[in-house]
């Protein structure tokens, strides 16, 4: 809407609206803040020089000043998200004063402003919406605002599920939730295939990841996050720290007026569906209730401003796992005899068992306009997570002993400082210190471990007893520039990362038997061990650098360039590499304003993942070593302690040690885009992307101390130390006790030769706001191929590395999502009247958000059950014969979540929320795993291909929020 009376500013004002934030923002991505740029002309078009600019936030009342250079341009580079107000003034001309200008995460907003002569009008106002297009913007990323955050479903409380909402994503396939594929979480999405250890999460300018695992550290609540972007191909030299794709976050900040909320969410089980996969037929108990608070306001009006959020949650819970009754009873049964006395764990649960939650989130914010000039930002935050029973070793053949839980505390302080060092310069300084303290424990903590392919697993797993603390330390600085039509940017950043590890891995011993029979007779076929001090204690340092030219060559052509350069500074034992100069480049030509075509390309440097530098470390002979024994001599050492773990190192099996590749270098990907966004309607616009992903050097596990492998038959089975010959196991490749370097049994070397490829095409349609709905949705076609897709995957035979190239465990053909937020058109107030009548009534103030995300099955790796080819694989590769990798896939996945919320206004300012929420409220069974073990002989077990494990069933939630 414009508020003027005469033509003449109807006319001004209408060729004043700029090109404004979209919802799929892009362009010169920054970390924490946005720019606005724009250019004053008068009627005849002639550029306006030394036009004086102000910028103010109205919240605060801050403001910021600039002139118009020679070419009637200027800039406002490091502008915190938000809305402004935008004043143009120059001597014989009405003044220009747009109100709604939007600046997003990341984005370039643009502002064309023309002025009339003030003999026609003293003042223009503008306070109407933009097309939602930016033709200035050479990539595409998805932002999510506050209002998004409030209001859709998520089951979680995190805001980090509104990452699935972008085209190109999808959630991780962690194989964690099997402890003999490791416990190590990971960042929760793959982008464009590449692994999801790979991206990037910064809050507030500093990197929020954990490098051990390639998590993230500190959640915060989501009433903290003011808004999100997700940049899943940004071109920018400023996105950097990973290979895949990087999520920026910015915090909430206080205002004038003092502000809040407190909250109070609820849920029973016995409003939920029951588990779909559960033997029990009774429903699962669960009671959770989390309960928060936010405040914001001012310590000194138009200076200094607080804001405050956090919550908590308390959750108690049953579960059930999926072993075969008959089973455990044919194992309870064997045990109850006194059968392996030695063996701590001494029955299998029969029923459900209990699991809790118990989290705390808090963050605490101050702002401070120090002058015009300078701003301080300081910033803590806060996290405190156990998980009892329900935190790793999820699959439904584990027993409740072989499960872990997880006691996590994140603490950080982050300090920024932004100065406006001229008109057309800012500088941006930040500074984090930091500290995860990570402690691992199963049930069982005594051990053994037992694993019978297919069945069961109980006692104590091979992985998930441990603690490490890690320690970040970084200081980062930015300055942006305008140089006539250049937006240049450049920075350096410096962290430094302390870790210290107690990694137990293995040190309660293992027993893989490949049949229930095996067990019942004690003929376990593999037996691993680890010896010596699992702790290490190392720091590494990253540099990075980067330069880049933001280019306007004319209103409908964009070019965009720089280069990144990033360095790892690894321990003395570990080779660093140096060449790792990453360049990009994108461009956007707009034929009109309505169409814009894009294209680009650019190289994304990993991190190395601390887990495997540790491994190297710890695992090396000296500080720890581990034991392998399979056959007869495993049935001796399980025999001879009665089922236990032995005391001290086996005198007939070698050493097997880790040790990292003297040839390591950086792993990285090459990420190709090419696209066109077109404004179909003033609110809506439609984009068609196609993304091309190479993973580069990524790593992954070989043991190159086998030597090369004979076909097994029941000639040389004997000769080649096998006792006995499964059906698969004849004719297939097999490694002899022989090895190249007979000092050592197995060498595990962390290399990094493997590859990824992706192909992705997606279609996203997007409205925002207007007439009470609002929504987005996405279509993404893709396939994903690599020979690797974690850094322990390890080969089925390291001397036919290209037969593992297959599709990949990320791979994802088909995904949909849509979400929204719909206004029912009964109850608003118009003119200041109270609506009335019966459906204002009955349906007034109600607002329903859904999200629907429909996918294709995820690819599962189909394994016989034991170590076939004997690599010395752990976790297991040994797949069925004629089985390729990653063979088996699971159903179709389909959810969808619903939001209602009805409100009611309380006083002049408070509102009060009710709101209901369901969680894949169509109780669809989402199958998120299957069992992977065939078995020994010529045809699968009955379990082989069958469902191990599923997403939730339909649950719902019940909420109030007040509002002041």
């Amino acid at each position: 809407m414009i508020s003027i009376t005469s033509t003449a500013r109807i006319r001004a004002a209408a060729v004043g609206i700029s090109l404004l934030f979209p919802a799929f923002a892009a362009g010169q991505v920054s970390r924490t803040t946005g720019t606005i740029q724009g250019s004053v002309v008068v009627q005849t078009g002639n550029a306006v020089v030394g036009a004086s600019i102000q910028l103010m936030n109205p919240s605060t009342k801050q403001t910021r000043a600039a002139a118009t250079d020679s070419r009637g341009t200027f800039l406002f580079a490091g502008v915190a998200v938000g809305t402004y107000q935008l004043r143009a003034e120059s001597p014989g001309f009405a003044a220009y004063q747009n109100n709604a200008v939007e600046v997003s995460l990341g984005s370039v907003t643009s502002v064309a402003i023309r002025l009339v002569p003030a003999t026609v009008e003293q003042q223009v106002t503008v306070s109407g919406e933009p097309p939602p297009i930016d033709v200035t913007q050479t990539t595409l990323a998805t932002t999510v605002g506050p209002e998004r955050i409030a209001e859709s479903p998520v089951v979680t409380r995190s805001y980090l599920n509104f990452v699935l909402l972008a085209p190109s994503l999808s959630q991780s396939n962690n194989p964690r939730n099997a402890a003999a594929s490791g416990v190590l979480a990971d960042s929760g999405f793959t982008f464009a295939g590449l692994r999801p250890r790979s991206n990037s999460l910064y809050i507030d300018g500093v990197e929020n990841n954990d490098e051990f695992d390639g998590s993230v550290r500190t959640e915060l609540s989501p009433e903290s996050i003011h808004e999100f972007q997700v940049v899943n191909n940004g071109l920018s030299a400023e996105s950097g720290g990973g290979a895949g794709g990087s999520i920026n976050v910015v915090t909430k900040s206080g205002a004038n007026i003092h502000h809040g909320d407190a909250f109070l969410f609820v849920q029973n089980g016995a409003l939920n569906a029951r588990e779909p996969l559960t033997n029990e037929t009774t429903q699962p108990g669960l009671n959770r209730e989390r309960v928060g608070f936010a405040l914001g306001g001012p310590i000194l009006h138009d200076r200094t401003f607080y804001y405050f959020g956090g919550e908590q949650e308390r959750s108690r819970g049953d579960d059930s796992s999926l072993i075969s009754p008959s089973v455990a009873s044919s194992i309870n049964s064997f045990l109850s005899s006194g059968a392996s006395p030695r063996l701590h764990t001494r029955q299998l649960n029969s029923g459900t068992f209990q699991v809790e939650r118990a989290e705390t989130e808090a963050s605490g914010r101050l702002d401070h306009q120090i002058n015009a000039r300078h701003s301080l930002l300081l910033k803590y935050a806060f996290t405190d997570n156990r998980e009892i029973g329900d935190a790793f070793n999820l699959t439904g053949l584990a027993d409740p002993s072989a499960r872990g839980s997880s006691f996590t505390r994140d603490q950080g302080l982050t300090a920024g400082l932004n100065s406006v060092l001229s008109a057309s310069t800012v500088n941006d300084a930040s500074f984090q210190i930091s500290r995860r303290k990570q402690v691992l424990r199963t049930t069982d903590q005594t051990g053994p471990g037992i694993q019978i392919a297919g069945l069961a697993e109980f006692g104590r797993p091979y992985s998930g007893n441990g603690e490490r603390t890690e320690d970040h330390y970084e200081v980062l600085n930015t300055t942006s520039m305008l140089r006539g039509r250049h937006l240049l940017k450049f920075g350096v950043d410096l962290d430094q990362i302390h870790e210290t590890a107690s990694v137990s891995d293995g040190f309660a011993a293992y027993y893989i038997f490949p049949t229930l029979t095996a067990f019942l007779a004690g003929t376990p076929d593999e037996y691993l061990q680890s010896w010596g001090s699992p702790g290490t204690q190392f720091a590494v340092t990253r540099y990075a650098g980067f330069v880049q030219d933001h280019w306007t060559l004319t209103k409908r052509l964009t070019l965009d360039a720089g280069v990144r350069y990033e360095f790892e500074q690894l321990p003395s034992a570990v080779r660093s590499d140096t060449n790792n100069f990453a360049p990009r480049a994108g461009i956007a030509f707009a034929p009109s304003d309505q169409w814009v075509l894009r294209a680009g390309f650019g190289i994304f440097y990993d991190r190395y993942l601390l887990a495997a530098v540790d491994r190297g470390l710890e695992w090396n002979g000296a500080t720890a070593l581990q034991q392998v024994a399979y056959g007869s001599l495993a049935v001796q050492i399980f025999n001879g302690v009665l089922g236990g773990a032995p005391a001290t190192p086996i005198a007939a099996v070698l050493p097997s040690i880790f040790r990292n590749s003297p040839n390591l270098a950086t792993s990285y990907s090459e990420i190709a885009s090419a696209g066109a966004q077109r404004l179909i309607t003033k609110n809506l616009t439609v984009s068609a992307t196609y993304l091309f992903a190479h993973g580069v050097k990524l790593p992954r596990t070989v043991n190159v101390n086998l030597p090369p492998p004979t076909i097994l038959t029941s000639a040389n089975a004997s000769a080649l130390g096998f006792s006995a010959v499964p059906p698969q196991q004849l004719g297939r490749l097999v490694f002899g006790p022989s090895r190249l370097n007979p000092v050592f049994d197995n060498v595990y070397e962390w290399q990094n030769d493997s590859c990824s490829t992706y192909h992705g095409a997606s279609i996203s349609v997007n409205r925002r706001w207007a007439n009470e709905v609002e929504f987005s949705g996405s279509y993404t076609l893709s396939k994903t191929i690599d020979d690797a897709s974690d850094f322990n995957t390890q080969p089925q035979n390291p001397y036919a590395i290209r037969a593992e190239r297959s599709l990949s465990a990320n791979d994802q053909r088909h995904r949909f999502v849509f979400s929204g937020t719909f206004d029912l058109p009964f109850g608003e107030e118009e003119g200041g009247k109270k609506p009335t009548g019966l459906m204002a009534k009955l349906f007034g103030n109600i607002e329903a958000a859904p999200i629907l995300t429909v996918g294709s099955g995820r690819r599962i790796n189909p394994l016989v059950g034991f170590d076939a080819n004997r690599n010395g694989a752990f976790p297991l590769s040994s797949r069925p014969l004629d089985f390729p990798r990653n063979a088996l896939r699971t159903p179709t996945q389909v959810e969808l979540d619903l939001r209602l919320l009805r409100y009611f206004k309380v006083g002049e300012h408070g509102k009060l929320d009710l709101v209901a929420e369901s969680f894949n409220l169509l109780n669809y069974t989402n199958v998120a795993a299957v069992n992977p073990f065939f078995g020994p002989g010529t045809a699968p077990i009955p379990a082989f291909d069958t469902p191990d494990r599923a997403g939730i069933a339909r649950q719902l939630q019940f909420s109030i929020d007040f509002e002041f």
